[in-house]
């Protein structure tokens, strides 16, 4: 790579880790569209660059949401109630969705991305439940709702935060210990995902690098960036007005979907 996408590529993992940690996303958000944009430059072929974001931008997120996760972790809301409730289906969402990237048209899968931030956007401005949590709520129910979450995620390259906090809030965990029990959550899911797409890439011959379908280099940049700034997100995200953070959020989410749609 030149020095312009090792640039590009570290100011794009920057960014992402500042977001994994303030609002418990893992920064497929931003990495996603970023290597779309950033993969033909480097040489990766047509048919692969969609495919390629998205193992590259999970893989990433292993590395963002562990700094963020580990953070978080001292705050005491990683509570175990709720991880083996959650964690479990998220993984083998995760492993589905990873599986579903491989035989998906790309155009497809860009398409989705797109939507389901549009969607992301709209959920964010509305005013989440009030109240002591649902502790009693289904085990199988939660179950279902996270390996929706992680299958989405798999298939379109995000950590599965801007999905898992929305969906911690219905049983009303408060926003701050939901971006927590996210943070891990998004580890576990680019952690799945990425054995997936390693095996995957190599069983299918359609590789990006020695990685399957990672692109080593872009990994690398992003990573370093992103585990620098992660920690600081997560603090900020005990500091920062609620309401502040989910518009943000939301704004964010609507650009981006707007830049992918153009191009």
């Amino acid at each position: 790579m030149d020095i312009t996408v090792w640039l590009w590529c570290l100011g794009g993992g920057a960014l992402a880790g500042l977001l994994a940690g303030l609002l418990g996303i893992g920064g497929g958000l931003v990495v996603v569209p970023l290597l779309i944009y950033l993969l033909p430059v480097i040489g990766v072929a047509p048919e692969l660059v969609v495919p390629s974001a998205i193992a590259t931008s999970l893989a990433t997120i292993c590395m963002t949401t562990a700094s963020a996760a580990l953070t978080h972790s001292r705050t005491g809301y990683l509570e175990r109630f709720w991880l083996i409730r959650v964690l479990p289906g998220l993984s083998v969402g995760a492993l589905l969705g990873a599986f579903l990237v491989t035989v998906v048209n790309p155009e497809w899968l860009k398409l989705s991305f797109a939507a389901v931030l549009v969607i992301l956007s709209i959920r964010m401005l509305l005013p989440a439940p009030e109240g002591e949590p649902k502790t009693s709520v289904s085990k199988r129910l939660l179950a279902i709702g996270a390996a929706l979450i992680g299958t989405i995620s798999g298939l379109v390259g995000i950590g599965g935060g801007a999905l898992t906090v929305p969906f911690l809030q219905r049983v009303r965990i408060p926003v701050r210990q939901a971006i927590a029990i996210s943070s891990l959550g998004s580890f576990v899911i680019g952690c799945s995902s990425v054995v997936m797409f390693i095996l995957n890439g190599w069983l299918s011959e359609q590789t990006s690098g020695p990685l399957g379908l990672i692109n080593l280099p872009a990994w690398i940049a992003i990573s370093m960036a992103s585990v620098l700034l992660a920690p600081l997100g997560a603090k900020l995200a005990h500091r920062l007005p609620i309401k502040l953070m989910r518009r943000f959020l939301a704004a964010f989410l609507v650009v981006v979907a707007i830049n992918l749609l153009m191009k």
